[in-house]
């Protein structure tokens, strides 16, 4: 069952790889998922992810990809009150350093693939 808006058409040709989308997660750079949120994992300290949003552990069982793809894009088109950035879009950002601007922080392939990663958290 939909919880809200959600985007059902993959933003690429290419399917997600779940190994790459566990880098795009981790990784501060990109995705930095652990800032805000808990996921299991054994590389990842226990109290060393953020407890902001809600725990990522078992994602892909209350959540589809399409719901998934629109949290990771644009999650402002759920909760327009949301701290989670918009990690594929650039419309209606306020605040962006100007290296930044009009720049998604995600490609669309490394938003398939998270999401990919994200399905087999069960």
């Amino acid at each position: 069952m939909a919880q809200g808006p959600t985007l059902p058409e993959p933003l690429t040709r290419n399917p997600g790889d779940a190994a790459r989308g566990k880098a795009v997660a981790v990784n501060s750079d990109l995705g930095n998922c652990l800032i805000c949120h808990q996921i299991s994992m054994p590389e990842v300290p226990p109290g060393a992810a953020g407890d902001i949003g809600p725990s990522l552990d078992g994602v892909g069982l209350r959540l589809t990809a399409a719901e998934l793809r629109q949290r990771i894009v644009d999650p402002r088109k759920i909760e327009p009150e949301t701290i989670m950035p918009a990690y594929h879009t650039t419309d209606g950002l306020v605040r962006v350093a100007s290296q930044y601007a009009g720049l998604p922080i995600l490609s669309a392939q490394q938003v398939e693939d998270l999401i990919a990663y994200l399905l087999t958290l069960k």
